[in-house]
């Protein structure tokens, strides 16, 4: 579901799954896939109050390897993440305006994982920047204070920033930051407070392409961030690239996916499934340890009369801030799919996960997944599906599955 008002934008993508195990199969009765986000302008530019929610299913443990429905009554669990973000903007004048972007979110996990009690986070910020007498110069100042409780203890983090940007023309922006944090964080470096900076720079050469990088420095070391996307009539291509500090909660908030959007900003869905594309997220080890988080996520999806095709990447290098263990992973994804008359579509799809260097060992996933799906009216459809997945790891946890299932979807919108 998309909408779009005034004052109101929402996007909700939500799936029911109900399994049923033949012989020694003991699949999850129920599991839910949600990706929402919305925003609603509930002062007129004043306050504006925004929202998200996920739900999927992960890995119990370091070895759980790939999950869904089928095998999550023995490696799975269920997460849920739900997060507020209350927003308020004020003109002093034309020449400063005030800002206060805040957040409160909470994370859970549906029982019997590693480390699985919820945890609460806040973040609440206050800033004043230029107003528009200042046209394409701009400049903030910004205080942060953000806080995570779990049941066994408290992280925090403390900033104070300046930013300071141009906008040189249509086409290009530049941007610097500098400032001081603080952070009471579980991790063996001896200190992980000083000194903060970063600058970055922005080309928009056409409304359809934009290339962004930013380079800095933190308690970390050097961190980095960019972003290419271009979108054409049928293609959308979005390249992303970070290296930062994270976790295993921020890996489950919304605002950490990488999806692919079209050119008006929604989100593109799975003509088979209805669910949104989601560049491949890895599965991380199930322990609520920092770590320094290097990845490269990728996908392009291209839209013809009768057929589409998507093909999603994901390299990642995690270095844990506690145990000191690094972590090596990569997926890719690949799929098509055709109209082949009337209201019948056909689906192929493929996948390919690798990891090495986790508590669990290395291990290689492979998917493959033939579905024939059929409209039965305007809101409801019916598939089959037939799957191979085939896992082999060097912990001992090998096992290969192949599967045949039978689905009905609707929408009530």
């Amino acid at each position: 579901m998309s909408g779009n008002g005034a004052r109101v934008r929402a996007d909700v993508n939500y799936g029911l799954t109900t399994s049923l195990g033949i012989g020694d199969t003991d699949p999850r009765g129920l599991a839910h896939s949600l990706v929402a986000t919305g925003e609603v302008e509930a002062i007129e530019d004043f306050f504006f109050l925004g929202g998200s929610a996920s739900a999927r299913l992960v890995g119990k443990d370091a070895t759980s390897g790939s999950v869904d429905a089928i095998n999550a009554g023995i490696d799975g669990t269920q997460s849920y993440s739900f997060q507020i973000t209350p927003q308020f903007r004020h003109r002093l004048n034309k020449y400063a305006n005030i800002t206060s972007r805040n957040a409160i979110d909470y994370v859970t996990y549906g029982g019997n994982t590693q480390n699985d009690d919820g945890s609460l986070g806040t973040t609440a910020n206050i800033g004043v920047g230029s107003g528009r007498y200042f046209g394409p110069l701009n400049w903030n100042l910004n205080a942060t204070r953000s806080t995570t409780d779990y049941d066994t203890r408290e992280d925090s983090n403390t900033s104070y920033t300046a930013g300071l940007g141009y906008r040189f023309s249509s086409h290009w922006a530049v941007n610097g930051r500098v400032g001081y944090e603080d952070n009471d964080v579980q991790t063996n470096r001896s200190d992980t407070d000083g000194a903060i900076w970063s600058a970055g720079a922005v080309w928009t050469p056409n409304p359809r392409t934009s290339l962004a990088a930013n380079y800095g420095f933190r308690y970390i070391g050097n961190v980095y961030s960019g972003s290419f996307s271009h979108r054409s009539k049928r293609t959308v291509l979005s390249v992303n690239v970070s290296r930062d500090v994270s976790n295993r909660r921020t890996a489950q908030l919304v605002d950490s996916f990488f999806f692919l959007v079209d050119q008006a900003g929604n989100l593109i869905v799975d003509r088979n499934t209805g669910a949104p594309i989601i560049v491949n997220i890895p599965q991380l080890e199930q322990i609520d340890e920092d770590f320094v988080n290097t990845q490269l996520s990728a996908g392009v999806s291209v839209s013809g009369l009768r057929t589409n095709v998507a093909v999603t990447g994901n390299v990642s290098n995690r270095q844990f801030e506690v145990t000191g263990r690094e972590e090596d992973s990569f997926g890719i994804t690949a799929s098509v799919s055709r109209q082949l008359g009337g209201d019948l579509r056909a689906g192929l799809s493929g996948s390919v996960r690798h990891t090495e260097g986790a508590v669990g060992g290395d291990s290689d996933t492979y998917d493959m997944q033939l579905s024939l799906s059929r409209s039965l009216t305007r809101r409801t459809s019916a598939s089959v599906t037939v799957s191979h997945r085939k896992r082999d790891a060097s912990a001992g946890d090998d096992y290969t599955e192949n599967r045949i299932g039978l689905s009905l979807s609707t929408s009530f919108l």
